[in-house]
C-alpha cells in the first residue's frame, strides 16, 4: 500500500500542476455561496419577508461579518443556511451552496449529516444551548459520536483535545463539569469546542459575545480568529456591534429589513460607507473624546425599523433616510457596484 501511494504521488503532482490555472476560479475558493436566498414566514396577518433575495460568498479561511439592528434578518439568514427554519417559516427561493453542493435540495436526513460535521453554529447564550444535566465533556463527545464511527473512549479523548484547543485549563477535569459549574466565558469556549470538534468547513457564530463582559468578549473574538487561521475555517460572524465585526471580519454585509443594503471589504465599508444606513450605524458608535461638558450627544437614526408585514414601497430605509427623494419610493432598489468588491443598495450612493 505504501509503495502504491508513493508511486502515485508524482502523477498526482503533475495533475495538480497542470490544473493550476483552474484553482484560481471563484468556485474553488468559496466554501459557501448564498444565491438569492428567500425565507418567508406565512402568518395569519400576511407574509413576513424575513430574508429577501440575500446573496454573498464566504471564501475558505475568511470571515464574513453580518451586521444590522435586531430584527433585520441576520439570525434567520443563519438558520436558513443550516435549514433550521420551522413553520410558519419556509425557504421559498434561492440556493445555499456548500463546497458546490446545494443544501436546499437535500433531504432532512442528509441535512442532519451536514449539520455539526460540515457546518456548525455557535449560539449567543450557551446556557440555553447546553444541556444542564449532562457534563460538558459528554456533550462534546456526543457531537463526535453523532457524525463519526468512533469508540466512546476516542470520542471522549477528542472532546478533551477540543477543550484544550479553546484554551480551557485542566481540560481533563473540566470535561466532567456541568454547565452551571462554569463561568459564562468558559461555557462559550465549550460551545466553540463543540462546534469545531468535527472539523467543519464553515462555522456560524451568532452574537457569540453578547452575554459576556468586555474583557471576555475580546478573548473570545481573539480565540475565534486564531482558530479560524489555524484550521483554515470559513466563519460567518453575526453581530449588531460594529466594533466586534471590525475586529475580525475581512468582508462586511450590512442588513436592513431582510435585505443586504451594503456589502464589501471591511476597510471599504467602515472607512468609506456608501449607504445612509451604514453611515448612521457608524456615526452612532461612541467615540473617545466626547465630553459631557460640551453636551456631545450620540447620533441617532430617526424613526424605527419598519414592520416587515407592511414594508414601504421602494427602499425600505427611505422613511428614515436623510437623503430620501421621491425616486426612492418608486421601485425596488437593486444592489449596484460602486467599487471592485463594494456593492450598495442606494440610488444616491
Amino acid at each position: 500500500m505504501t509503495d502504491e501511494r508513493s508511486e502515485c504521488k508524482p502523477d498526482a503532482k503533475r495533475k495538480r500542476d497542470s490544473a493550476q490555472p483552474q484553482e484560481t476560479l471563484q468556485p474553488s475558493r468559496d466554501v459557501l455561496e448564498v444565491k438569492n436566498l428567500k425565507t418567508y414566514f406565512f402568518t395569519d396577518e400576511g407574509i413576513v419577508k424575513a430574508v429577501d433575495d440575500v446573496s454573498f460568498r464566504v471564501p475558505k479561511g475568511k470571515t464574513l461579518g453580518l451586521v444590522g439592528e435586531s430584527g433585520c434578518g441576520k439570525s434567520i439568514t443563519a438558520m436558513s443556511i443550516t435549514r433550521l427554519i420551522s413553520p410558519p417559516g419556509r425557504i421559498v427561493g434561492g440556493e445555499v451552496l456548500l463546497n458546490g453542493r446545494n443544501l436546499i435540495s437535500l433531504s432532512e436526513r442528509e441535512m442532519r449529516q451536514v449539520r455539526g460535521a460540515q457546518i456548525s453554529m455557535i449560539f449567543q447564550e450557551p446556557m440555553t444551548a447546553l444541556n444542564p444535566v449532562l457534563t460538558v465533556g459528554f456533550q462534546i463527545a456526543e457531537a463526535v459520536s453523532a457524525h463519526e464511527r468512533v469508540s466512546k473512549r476516542e470520542a471522549w479523548a477528542r472532546a478533551v483535545e477540543a477543550m484544550k484547543a479553546v484554551s480551557i485549563p485542566d481540560a481533563e477535569k473540566r470535561a466532567k463539569d456541568y454547565p452551571h459549574q462554569l463561568s459564562g466565558g468558559m461555557r462559550q469556549r465549550i460551545m466553540i469546542a463543540m462546534a469545531l470538534v468535527c472539523h467543519p468547513a464553515l462555522v456560524i457564530a451568532d452574537e457569540p459575545t453578547t452575554a459576556l463582559d468586555v474583557t471576555i468578549q475580546a478573548q473570545i473574538l481573539e480565540l475565534l480568529d486564531s482558530l479560524r487561521a489555524q484550521y483554515q475555517l470559513s466563519l460567518i460572524l453575526i453581530s449588531h456591534d460594529l466594533g466586534v465585526i471590525a475586529e475580525v471580519a475581512e468582508t462586511v454585509a450590512v442588513m436592513y429589513a431582510g435585505k443586504i443594503v451594503e456589502i464589501g471589504a471591511a476597510m471599504d465599508v467602515f472607512h468609506n460607507p456608501k449607504h445612509p444606513y451604514t453611515q448612521g450605524l457608524l456615526r452612532s458608535v461612541p467615540r473617545l473624546g466626547t465630553s459631557v461638558e460640551k453636551r456631545d450627544r450620540l447620533y441617532a437614526i430617526e424613526g424605527t425599523v419598519p414592520n416587515l408585514l407592511h414594508l414601504p414601497g421602494g427602499c425600505s430605509f427611505a422613511p428614515r433616510c436623510y437623503k430620501r427623494t421621491a425616486e426612492c419610493t418608486l421601485a425596488e432598489i437593486p444592489l449596484e457596484r460602486v467599487a471592485e468588491l463594494h456593492e450598495v443598495r442606494c440610488i444616491h450612493a
